[in-house]
């Protein structure tokens, strides 16, 4: 992990504080060792790529009803994640791939902006309410896709330079896959903020999330990443199938537990499975995370099992399936690391192994890490 902590310009490293929950107290969990079987490695480009997203994005993004400190500090963060996720893609197809995710990472931040009290879902003061603003990226989401984007909207004229490198190197069929689940998600996070889901159990909760978090996209991004077209065989093979099923879940949890100091603190009514776990089994919050720890270890278990099985029959002697499974691993072992040490979730860059166990102390401001004597006292 000596490479855990890349250099970054000043600043670029911390996030502004939570403080929309001034009233709660920093809590300390403890976490076991996760993904020992996943080990991470960096595009070896990423940093150059890195920086021309963040100019696109400067460029771009500008709209977005966020002040120009938030939106610097949500987007620097967020490059990291294509860098962990997409180490083997080729240069050109992981710049798409940068800008892709960056763009809805962004949307994503926005909204849980929003969620937090700034508008009601009708139009606010500024005209620019929780409706108005995903029904415009639901409209410029479906224009895009279906090559009649209307340029003067600044949501359609980012997503349409997003899509073109994308288009361009896909085929028709993945394409239409891709922007399928897209629309998809659009509309999930329209049910999200019009019917919010009511006391789920943490099953319930989690096949809602596989919409919210674009999960099925996520498997589209790796096709891309590995330039191969699996997805008829996806269908015909299970073992195939549950590589994907188990990695998208192995993602959502991965993410709500590393985001959990930022959904704690944030004062919205954003969903989390730890939160889930608590309310639906009546655990404790070390409780409800020991819980969500053993639904990762068990869903990583799920994930080699699967990736053996599929390397070891017949679908193993084809090179686009090695190509895929192994982007599958690498995405996975990507989003935990960025999950683990990303600003955006904690505040500051962590220097957090989550290979190693730790205790985690959850503040407004950051999450720490605590030594050997911190954890005495």
């Amino acid at each position: 992990m000596d490479d855990i902590l890349e250099t970054r310009s000043p600043g670029q490293d911390r996030c502004p504080p939570l403080a929309a929950v001034p009233q709660a107290e920093p809590v300390t969990i403890r976490l076991p060792p996760l993904g020992r079987g996943l080990a991470a490695t960096r595009h070896p480009q990423a940093a150059e790529v890195s920086a021309r997203v963040l100019e696109w994005a400067d460029r771009h993004l500008t709209f977005l009803p966020l002040s120009e400190e938030d939106l610097r500090f949500s987007l620097r963060p967020v490059v990291l994640f294509p860098e962990w996720a997409y180490p083997s893609a080729s240069v050109e197809r992981f710049a798409d791939l940068s800008a892709f995710t960056t763009y809805f990472f962004a949307i994503d931040d926005t909204l849980d902006n929003l969620r937090g009290g700034e508008g009601d879902g009708e139009d606010d003061d500024e005209g620019f309410g929780h409706g108005e603003l995903i029904r415009s990226a639901v409209d410029a989401c479906v224009r895009a896709h279906h090559g009649e984007p209307d340029l003067t909207s600044p949501w359609v004229a980012a997503y349409a330079d997003v899509l073109d490198g994308v288009r361009r190197r896909m085929t028709p069929e993945q394409y239409t896959r891709l922007t399928a689940v897209c629309e998809e998600w659009f509309g999930a996070c329209v049910r999200a903020l019009d019917a919010p889901l009511k006391d789920p159990d943490l099953e319930t909760y989690l096949a809602d999330r596989l919409l919210t978090a674009a999960a099925e996209a996520a498997v589209g991004l790796v096709e891309y990443a590995t330039a191969t077209d699996v997805a008829g065989l996806r269908r015909s093979d299970a073992d195939l199938e549950a590589v994907c099923q188990a990695s998208r879940r192995f993602g959502i949890l991965v993410n709500d537990l590393f985001s959990y100091r930022r959904d704690l603190f944030s004062g919205g009514p954003v969903g989390n499975a730890v939160t889930v776990l608590r309310q639906s089994e009546g655990l404790g919050l070390q409780g409800a995370v020991d819980r969500l720890c053993e639904e990762l270890d068990a869903a990583e278990a799920a994930l080699h099992t699967a990736h053996d099985k599929v390397l070891a029959g017949p679908l193993g002697a084809r090179p686009d399936v090695r190509a895929f499974v192994k982007g599958i691993l690498e995405m996975t072992a990507g989003n935990l690391r960025f999950s683990a040490t990303t600003p955006r979730y904690h505040g500051a860059r962590l220097g957090l192994d989550p290979h190693e166990g730790s205790i985690l102390r959850l503040t407004a401001e950051r999450t720490v890490v605590l030594s050997v004597e911190e954890r005495a006292g």
